[in-house]
């Protein structure tokens, strides 16, 4: 298996994409915007842009896995990857520190938490969490999620984690291990290669791209990443098994936000 990008897991079923994502940023800020703009107050934050991130769930789930970007960026996400964008140099604006649009913001409480009280900006009423709670309330409709279910990520993060665990994929790791020694590295497992602090510096090291191509081809000469996907594979479908009519409503709640991400930018448009 030469890369892990195309590769899909259960859980992304009901893991948001990059596009939908930035839909739904959009139609965040749309709401915000608007809800700011009626206490004659102007929303300061940049307009949502695509991400510079991974394409898929797999994509360098499993470490590097890309001989192109093994050649050109190291351990680093780089042009060879699909889903990365170059820097666009624009800076962020300075945070809006105001009390009063902070208040209209997000409420009296915590942010992000709507644990405030019922108050008012300039004779005007403010709800708990102020517009940032209105807009999650619009967004999310009758979920007790707003993009992706805690339950999903939980079972997203749980698989990797019990993935390590599992007999086929530490005795792959073996095998790469010895694969590598036999090329001058020593590293017990691909994430103490991708986690190596020398290579932790926002351009690629001395010698890193050399590395990541001895790791690639260590992965591919043992099938590190088929192993380690199937058993992904197998380890979701065995968590989201039990969760099964919850994961219905998941679906269809996630495609009613949608359709309200739609409404939304058909009237900010």
């Amino acid at each position: 298996m030469l890369d892990a990008t195309d590769l899909r897991l259960p859980a992304a079923d009901y893991l948001l994409t990059p596009q939908a994502r930035l839909r739904m940023d959009r139609a965040s800020q749309a709401l915000v915007t608007a809800c700011v703009k009626r206490y004659g107050l102007e929303f300061t934050g940049s307009p949502p842009a695509p991400r510079s991130e991974p394409e898929t769930v797999t994509e360098m789930r499993y470490g590097v896995a890309n001989t192109e970007q093994a050649r050109t960026t190291g351990y680093h996400f780089g042009p060879a990857n699909r889903g990365y964008l170059p820097p666009t140099g624009t800076a962020e604006p300075a945070p809006n520190k105001d009390a009063g649009y902070q208040l209209v913001l997000n409420g009296n409480g915590s942010p992000g938490k709507n644990d405030g009280t019922a108050t008012e900006y300039r004779g005007k009423p403010v709800g708990p969490g102020g517009c940032m709670a209105e807009m999650t309330k619009r967004l999310s409709g009758r979920s007790t999620f707003l993009g992706e279910a805690a339950l999903v990520q939980q079972v997203d993060a749980r698989s990797f984690d019990e993935s390590l665990k599992a007999p086929a994929v530490q005795k792959v790791f073996q095998a790469w291990s010895s694969c590598m020694r036999d090329k001058g590295f020593t590293y017990a497992t691909p994430l103490d290669a991708v986690n190596d602090p020398a290579f932790g510096k926002p351009e690629p090291a001395a010698g890193e791209q050399r590395t990541a191509q001895a790791d690639v081809a260590c992965k591919q000469q043992h099938n590190v990443v088929g192993v380690w996907f199937a058993t992904e594979v197998d380890r979701q479908n065995a968590l989201l098994a039990p969760h099964a009519a919850e994961l219905r409503t998941v679906k269809i709640q996630m495609g009613e936000q949608d359709a309200v991400v739609t409404d939304v930018l058909r009237g900010a448009d």
